[in-house]
């Protein structure tokens, strides 16, 4: 791609558009960098009352994986949304249903402002497992005990808890253990934000960070 001073890469994107999320973010909320679902990741993910997600794509991304991330996020977010830039809007309005919002980013007098195009909206494609598949085996483990009761093995692997959680639990309260363990998984805070983090930490420049899904770890989980 020609260079064009105009043009944003993705480190720009992300930080305005943590910048701008934590500028409106709770002290209940979790802003998570990379975080692993199914076989995808979103750029960020913000963990509060409802599961938002925020796909970002440059100037110097494609959309050659877009369609396969998109139902991957299908089966675990609440609202998402793509942040990306004017030479993709008309391509991703045209791809992505619309309950997905739109963020357009731009260059303006120095910095990337981020305007919004469509508001995302509520959708009911969430999947029991696909949530289920969010939480750690001992966390899943201990959800699943709490409600379920003696029914629940030992020694099950997490894959029989996903699938047990997934058949017998409703999905609203799956939905809300995964939101609570995502904002208090101590394994996940050096990745996260916070509202409270002072102004310093905020405005600097965040290192990527990629949190990978409990569904998809190895050996003993």
């Amino acid at each position: 791609m020609a260079y064009n001073p105009h043009h944003l890469t993705e480190r720009e994107i992300r930080d305005a558009l943590l910048h701008r999320l934590l500028e409106s973010a709770t002290g209940s909320q979790a802003l998570i960098e990379e975080l692993g679902v199914g076989q995808a990741r979103m750029d960020v993910a913000c963990a509060g009352n409802v599961l938002s997600g925020y796909e970002i794509k440059s100037d110097f991304d494609t959309l050659d994986r877009l369609a396969r991330q998109m139902h991957a996020y299908h089966d675990v977010f609440d609202l998402l949304t793509i942040v990306t830039t004017s030479a993709y809007v008309n391509q991703v309005e045209a791809l992505l249903p619309k309950w997905w919002g739109i963020w357009v980013a731009c260059r303006q007098a120095g910095q990337v402002v981020l305007n919004e195009r469509r508001a995302p909206a509520p959708h009911n494609l969430q999947d029991a497992q696909s949530l289920a598949a969010m939480l750690w085996r001992d966390d899943a483990y201990q959800f699943a005990v709490r409600l379920l009761g003696p029914v629940v093995r030992t020694r099950a692997t997490r894959s029989d808890l996903q699938e047990l959680i997934a058949n017998s639990i409703p999905l609203n309260v799956i939905r809300r253990k995964v939101l609570d363990s995502l904002i208090s998984r101590q394994d996940l805070q050096a990745r996260s934000h916070h509202a409270g983090q002072n102004r310093t930490n905020r405005q600097r420049k965040v290192v990527t960070r990629r949190v990978t899904s409990p569904g998809h770890e190895v050996a003993g989980f």
